[in-house]
């Protein structure tokens, strides 16, 4: 199942952000029309007051080939279902502390729940096999799970902050079984794992979208992905075909995977500058048989048929959409991820994040009260929110500037990214970085920025605490299996060992 990608279109039944959101039914109705006109099979996510309006549950039973799930944001009409009192100020409300299930107690989140998968039986006369949202507490995905049953969840792209929305530190691509104790990672053993199959949504630049918005976390990120209405990104030609190019090349271990579609509030006339464009695009590589275009359910059931825990799987671009040369490498497992940049002659690796079934997400049992909704992984490096100023954080490899960067996959679990001397090495519970040159050392930069989570390092261990939104401390630890960890005057450094080699070991925490 290398090569997938599904259309997604999602609908809201209100706009509180337009005087007049009459819009909304007829862009839907465009997007299916569409989908046929292609002959493209879709899913389509009706939100809880979209549901209730009779002429969307109308419309996609009118003849279309789709299939239909849930969108589980929050509205009026849902919390009032539940027979809970509305605290939003519109009847949807994107205000975080109204809008996501994690805003509400346990006891609440499951009436509403029950409220919109009993609605949903009735209009259509059986239970909803997928669903989404931007973002999806544990507890709320674990009770479906053992209520519903689903075949395939889809959650937000990575992205720090936009529209209050954090969702920073899990797989960037493909899919992944959640713990469950925090959705936006992989659990680690199957006993603490969810089991319905998570997909990242709209289509993220693998290269630009983490940097956008660089050394400045506090501010909303901004937007980079396949979503057909931005300009640099999916409403572009040029982008689509070197996205589709490169997001499709081949050197996914488990899964190259895309979702292709677009929320209706955006409106037709925004959405029809770039969707209709990639459509053409994405025929002509379903019809030359190079991407399979599923539905997410059947995606997910693919997925749960072919993987009982969570496969290894990788992403690379051998350039970037402009075409200066800039390339990049994601590899992640059920117990890291780790992201390699080349720019100007130089590697590092831009991001290193660790996975925990014993660390929860910051609102598991307890409602969000604040206005950012915030889940994350544990990071080692954090090239985004580790930056500030001229700093770029990263793990600076100490060699040589060299003109070769190349990435190529080994069997069914191992990325290798080979930088002149240096050559990483990521496998399912190791990552290794092999270098003979002398002095070679691996070097931690970072900006004097609240959020390092390091203490003092152990010769063969490096003991942090991360800190969320809510100031909860969490303890872990990474260790080396091979090489050491040394204070020089520049900071903190790895060295390597007689080989040449430094081995960071994920299977601890």
């Amino acid at each position: 199942m290398k090569n997938v990608a599904n259309i997604i279109n999602f609908a809201r039944g209100c706009e509180p952000r337009s005087e007049d959101d009459s819009f909304l039914l007829p862009t839907l109705r465009e997007e299916l029309e569409l989908c046929r006109r292609f002959g493209f099979r879709s899913t389509v996510l009706l939100q809880y007051d979209a549901l209730m309006i009779p002429d969307y549950p109308a419309l996609v039973n009118s003849g279309y080939d789709v299939e239909v799930g849930l969108w589980l944001e929050v509205v009026q009409p849902l919390a009032e279902a539940a027979g809970l009192p509305w605290r939003g100020r519109y009847p949807w409300d994107w205000d975080i502390r109204v809008n996501f299930l994690s805003a509400y107690t346990t006891d609440e989140r499951v009436a509403m729940i029950d409220a919109a998968f009993g609605t949903f039986r009735r209009i259509f006369g059986f239970y909803p096999k997928v669903a989404g949202c931007w973002s999806i507490d544990s507890f709320s995905l674990g009770y479906i799970e053992r209520t519903y049953g689903l075949s395939a969840f889809c959650v937000c792209k990575e992205q720090y902050g936009t529209d209050g929305i954090t969702v920073w530190g899990g797989p960037y691509t493909g899919g992944y079984y959640p713990s469950k104790r925090n959705a936006i990672v992989p659990a680690r053993e199957k006993e603490n794992q969810i089991g319905i199959p998570m997909f990242r949504m709209l289509g993220p630049d693998p290269i630009d979208q983490y940097d956008l918005g660089l050394g400045a976390p506090e501010e909303d990120q901004k937007v980079c992905s396949l979503e057909p209405v931005y300009e640099f990104g999916g409403g572009d030609p040029d982008w689509v075909d070197w996205f589709l190019r490169e997001n499709y090349n081949g050197k996914a271990l488990s899964l190259a995977y895309a979702q292709f579609g677009q929320e209706n509030s955006f409106d037709w006339e925004n959405i029809r500058k770039g969707l209709p464009m990639q459509f053409e695009k994405l025929k002509k590589k379903v019809d030359a048989g190079e991407i399979v275009l599923q539905t997410l359910g059947e995606t997910g059931e693919d997925f749960r048929r072919r993987y009982a825990l969570t496969p290894p799987n990788s992403t690379c671009a051998d350039d970037d959409a402009k075409g200066s040369g800039r390339k990049t490498a994601w590899y992640d497992s059920r117990y890291y991820r780790v992201n390699l940049m080349f720019e100007k002659n130089r590697a590092w690796i831009r991001d290193l994040q660790l996975y925990s079934d014993r660390y929860a997400e910051p609102h598991l049992t307890t409602k969000n009260t604040d206005t950012r909704c915030g889940t994350f992984a544990l990071p080692v490096m954090d090239g985004f929110r580790f930056s500030a100023g001229n700093v770029r954080a990263g793990l600076y490899p100490d060699a040589p500037d060299c003109a070769d960067f190349e990435t190529r996959t080994q069997g069914a679990d191992t990325l290798v990214a080979a930088w002149g001397d240096v050559t990483f090495t990521a496998e399912e519970r190791a990552l290794s970085v092999q270098c003979a040159a002398p002095g070679f050392c691996l070097r931690f930069v970072t900006a004097d920025v609240p959020t390092l989570p390091y203490h003092d390092a152990e010769e063969t261990v490096l003991p942090m605490t991360f800190r969320d939104f809510t100031g909860s401390a969490f303890d872990y630890r990474l260790r080396l299996s091979a090489g050491c960890f040394r204070r020089t005057a520049d900071g903190l450094a790895v060295f390597p060992d007689g080989e040449g080699r430094i081995t960071f070991d994920f299977t601890e925490n």
